[in-house]
This record gives structure tokens, sequence and C-alpha cells, in this order.
């Protein structure tokens, strides 16, 4: 019943098990190497530990959500929709794959050694076990929408067979599992056997030009009235949970920056209100005291580099201190949320 798609989905899980190792790897380095920057070579340390951990575990989620969409994706091109005997099929898939990671991340913390291996293989098997409960419960809601929902899935069905997506050369585009942000460079003039345009993408990040099918492709989203909003940004800690937590003169320096680059172009104002909006979100999160006071000053550290002219930027410093952001904040999931919808903007605008 599923063994057609099994070496599609398989090719698919692939490569973004590809993308998702670099990323980790990269990651790592970058939180070492950071790390040693601020306490010194061969300090050992359990909340680096810790991060290390939660780096990987992250991975891991990410993994897995790249494999649910996948089959999803896959079924639902095929049959137009999430039938209940799928639930069992699909569930099973991540219930594995969890189960494997998480035998996988227990051998790695045991081998890294330290005071918070207990701690992470907990927070491990807590991940784990709510990665494979989320899936049946997200196939549940699709499958009774669709129940319930009959005349309007129809007509999802009927959008879903028009022609394929098809990007014109020049238009700012988001793709891949990932939402990575990209320019098109050229698009083929017919669908491939797949019946799919194949399109070549520059990506904004890495500047690599990639090829990328339709169905993996989605517009640029137009900016939130919030991002279009003219108005200087200004990061408010009054009343908040981090005033005792000396932050003045980072928040003072975001604010500073964030009103200069304000007064630029589209950009550097679609820049400043995203990086603003985050940092506030951050300001008011319930974040552990010392994940809070580093992600403030490590934005900090961003407007500050922002505020410098491209050239008198340090690319070093903001790829570590961006790659590390979206692990620290793993935790609170609408700050995830939040930096998967401000974090290409911020990431684009700084060229990195």
């Amino acid at each position: 019943m599923y063994e057609d798609l099994e070496a599609i989905a398989q090719l698919k899980f692939g490569k973004e098990m590809n993308n998702i190792a670099e990323q980790t790897r990269q990651s790592v380095q970058e939180a070492t190497a950071r790390f040693a920057a601020t306490a010194g070579a061969g300090i050992r340390s359990g909340h680096h530990d810790a991060t290390l951990g939660r780096i990987r575990i992250a991975a891991v989620e990410q993994m897995a959500r790249s494999y649910f969409q996948i089959w999803v994706d896959l079924l639902k091109l095929r049959n137009g929709h999430i039938a209940r005997g799928d639930i069992d099929f699909i569930a099973g898939k991540i219930e594995q794959l969890a189960n494997a990671q998480k035998r996988n991340l227990n051998q790695v913390f045991s081998q890294q050694g330290g005071a918070v291996v207990p701690t992470l293989v907990e927070e491990a098997g807590r991940r784990m076990y709510a990665l494979s409960a989320n899936a049946r419960r997200d196939l549940e809601i699709m499958v009774r929408e669709d129940e319930a929902f009959p005349k309007k899935i129809s007509a999802e069905k009927a959008a879903m067979n028009k022609v394929p997506s098809r990007y014109s050369v020049g238009r700012r585009v988001l793709f891949g599992m990932a939402n990575r942000p990209g320019i098109v460079k050229s698009a083929d003039n017919l669908p491939s056997q797949m019946g799919e345009f194949v399109h070549e993408i520059q990506d904004d990040i890495t500047q690599e030009v990639v090829k990328v099918l339709g169905c993996d492709i989605r517009p640029f989203p137009e900016f939130d009235e919030d991002l279009r909003d003219m108005n200087r940004p200004t990061i408010h800690i009054e009343n908040s949970n981090v005033a005792n937590l000396n932050l003045g003169s980072q928040i003072g320096t975001i604010n500073a920056a964030l009103q200069h680059i304000s007064e630029g172009d589209q950009s550097q104002k679609e820049f400043a209100l995203a990086l603003e909006e985050f940092a506030q979100a951050v300001v008011s999160a319930k974040l552990a005291d010392a994940d809070k006071k580093e992600v403030v000053e490590a934005l900090s550290t961003i407007a500050e580099q922002a505020a410098k002219k491209p050239e008198e930027r340090s690319k070093g410093t903001l790829k570590a201190v961006v790659a590390w952001i979206p692990h620290v904040v793993s935790t609170a999931a609408h700050l995830t949320a939040l930096w998967e919808k401000f974090g290409p903007i911020i990431k684009t605008y700084l060229g990195i």
C-alpha cells in the first residue's frame, strides 16, 4: 500500500538528513568555539555540556518533523488527504525513528560524560515521547477535519490538481523543508517526470545555486502589519521579569542600534522591526535567567554589528551567535516560532 512511496520518501529524507547533520555539526563547533572564547580552552562546564546536548536533541526533533511532513505530503499528493488507515503507518514511522534516535542520543551523552548526562537522558526521552505523541495527535486532527468538513476538503483536493507551481526568474521565495530564503535564477520550460517544474534557486545565505522542484517552493510572504509599521522600534523592560538581571546596558545598545538602522531603507526597517519584536519576546519570555541574559547579550551583539557597514562586520561572530540562538530558545515554543519567522530576515540582512 505504501511501498510505491517508500523509495521517494527515503530519497527526500536522506537529503534532509544530510542538511540537518551539517547544520548540527556547525552548531556544535560554533557553540564550542564560543564557550572556549568566553571561558577558556579546556574548561568543562555543565551549562556548555547541556547546550551541546540540546543542540543534538533539537536536530533529532527537526529530523522527525521533516520525516513526518514528507510522508504527509506524499500521501496527500497521491490520495488528496490523510485517511484513518494512514495514522498508524505514519505514526509508527515516527515512533521507530524517535526510539532509534533516543538510543543514539543516550550513547552520545554517555560518551560525552559530565554531571548533566542524567538530565539530558531524561530530557531526550521526554522530547522523543512528545514527538511520537504529537505526530499521532496531528494526524488524528487531519483525519477528523476531513471527516467533519468533506466539502471543504474536496475543494482542497481539487486545488491540488491544478497546474504545478512555476516561479519567475528574480522571484523571492522560500524553499526546502527549512524554508530557506532565495532568489529564482531559472525555471524549466517543461515539467519533469514527476510532473513538477525544476527551478534553479540561489540560496541567500550560502549563495549556492541549487535545483528545486516547484512543490518544494513557496512565495516569500508579505510582512505582517506590525513589520510594515514605520514607528521606531523600542524594547521595554519596565515591569518585566528581567529588571533584576542588569540588562539595561544591553537593552540600551539594542535600542540605539535599531533606531539608527530603522532610519535607513526598507530592508533596514524590516530588519530593525524583526529584531526588535524577537528581542521584546525574549525579554518577556519565561526562560531561565542565565539563558535569557545570554540571549539578550547575543541580540545586543547582533544589533551592534548590524549598525556597522557590511565590510566592517565580524561575519564569524555573527554566524556563531545566529546559529546558537534557536538552540537556547528551543524550550520556549513561541520563541522558536518567532525565530522561524524572523530568523531568515535577520540572516539575509546580515549576509550570513
